[in-house]
């Protein structure tokens, strides 16, 4: 397997080009977009990677700390300086630090992984509250900015970020990002794995004390801010066809279920993107919901690109359910998965288009492969974890479901309601919840704050029939 470095998800024809090209010759025609908006590639070889590496660094990619004990892609909203509704474009900061921690042999051996997010976007669209470092936009009267989350992240020990106590301007952020790295790199717990990331030592200190950390290793204070307001729903992604704020262009995005693209497609939307786009100001973004974007786009050409993209077999104006699904790599790749996760998607998309066609409001439905969480699952309104279940002597997939989770204003971690779903009837379990959210739902409310303010017992009341069955 192979992962792309692709800061901020940014990139050009070229570049996503080649990558088809590589993805046609020697990774079975198939990639993923990742849900840190780089691309990934499986079916690779030893011996081919010299020239995988050769024809990447020709297009300006490298893989270098996609993987391992170090920074890991930065990311950050697919339309920074392009979104009307944005704090502040957050493009220079993030590629600084990008560059700042890309090949730096003084953070080469972190404890762990160390993931981090730099963003001016009102939505908080890149996850600040689980990432290790999540840099988020932020208004203090007209002084626009930025706040700072420490010591976010998933897999089987879920922590959600704490708030750092500070108000950043622009030149700010790459300075508390080094020191909090150099924190990071001299305190982070290295005598088990399992305890090594950095959302422990957090845990651990607390927000108070970790500024004071760096502070004292930066020998500088940082501006000292109390007023945070976050998002209510900032797990949205900017697909479809949008307006930018430079006037008389639009992005249009592209909805992928579970991220996966041929390279036929890929090289697609690289021809199409420069047929329809701006000449020279053309360019592709990942997205952390594993889709793609084409920005810069000329009013006048944007119902051309929709048509064109549209006949090529590419969806640009989702239904709810394929615009709100994430799924992990899942057993045909990853051995620690116990589930098919990223077919069992694409399929389950196209199932509840069709069985959940009367719900229309917007879902979130994540799929992780195992409790490492690549899938996010603990984030979804409805999130899938793989498992096995045993029917007359013979193990089959299943999977765990979980219900309730959100990031932003009143962030929470789902929780297990439903245990051992059988692999071929995921749709109708999920089409149970909507039913019920339907049912008992309070006027407009969203199907995040009615999961959110009911209890796990009535929530497991939904699926009394299957259990009652299955006893």
């Amino acid at each position: 397997m192979l992962r792309t470095r692709i800061p901020g998800g940014l990139l050009n024809p070229p570049q996503l080009r080649e990558i088809a090209s590589l993805t046609d010759q020697f990774a079975h025609g198939f990639g993923d977009v990742t849900t840190r908006q780089t691309i990934q590639l499986h079916w690779l070889r030893i011996e081919q990677f010299p020239e995988i590496f050769k024809r990447l660094e020709s297009v300006g990619i490298t893989s270098s700390g996609a993987c391992g004990d170090i920074a890991r892609n930065v990311v950050g909203c697919p339309v920074a300086g392009m979104d009307p509704d944005a704090i502040l474009d957050a493009t220079p900061e993030l590629q600084a630090v990008d560059a700042h921690l890309t090949n730096n042999n003084e953070f080469s051996n972190l404890p762990r992984k160390y993931k981090i997010s730099i963003s001016g976007c009102r939505i908080m669209c890149t996850q600040p509250d689980i990432n290790c470092v999540g840099v988020f936009g932020l208004e203090r009267g007209k002084e626009k900015g930025y706040g700072i989350k420490v010591g976010g992240g998933l897999s089987s020990a879920p922590h959600l970020a704490q708030t750092l106590p500070v108000f950043l301007k622009p030149e700010d952020v790459l300075p508390i990002v080094h020191y909090t790295s150099v924190i990071y790199r001299d305190h982070g717990y290295r005598d088990k794995r399992a305890r090594a990331r950095l959302k422990f030592l957090v845990a651990d200190w607390g927000a108070d004390k970790f500024i004071s950390e760096v502070e004292r290793v930066a020998e500088r204070k940082f501006d000292r801010h109390s007023e945070f307001v976050f998002p209510e729903d900032p797990e949205s992604d900017h697909v479809g066809a949008h307006a930018q704020i430079q006037k008389g262009f639009y992005w249009v995005g592209i909805c992928l279920a579970g991220g996966r693209l041929t390279g036929a497609q890929m090289k697609i939307i690289a021809d199409l993107s420069e047929k329809y786009g701006d000449k020279g100001k053309v360019g592709i973004r990942g997205t952390n919901k594993q889709n793609l974007i084409i920005v810069n786009v000329p009013e006048k050409n944007v119902e051309s690109l929709k048509k064109d993209l549209v006949a090529s077999g590419l969806v640009v104006e989702p239904s709810n359910f394929r615009k709100g699904c994430v799924s992990c790599t899942g057993i045909e790749f990853c051995n620690l998965a116990v589930g098919e996760t990223k077919n069992r998607m694409i399929r389950l998309v196209g199932e509840l288009e069709q069985v959940s066609a009367h719900y229309k409001d917007k879902v979130r439905i994540h799929f992780s492969g195992c409790p490492s969480s690549c899938g996010q699952h603990q984030l979804a309104d409805i999130g899938f974890r793989g498992a096995t279940r045993t029917v007359d002597g013979v193990k089959k997939e299943c999977f765990d479901m979980f219900l309730g989770g959100k990031t932003g204003a009143d962030a929470r971690f789902n929780v297990l309601i439903q245990p051992k779903v059988p692999y071929e009837e995921v749709h109708l379990y999920i089409d149970k919840v909507l039913r019920a959210y339907e049912t008992k739902k309070s006027g407009t409310e969203s199907l995040t704050r009615w999961l959110g303010r009911s209890s796990k017992d009535d929530l497991k009341t939904i699926f009394a029939d299957a259990n009652g069955a299955a006893s």
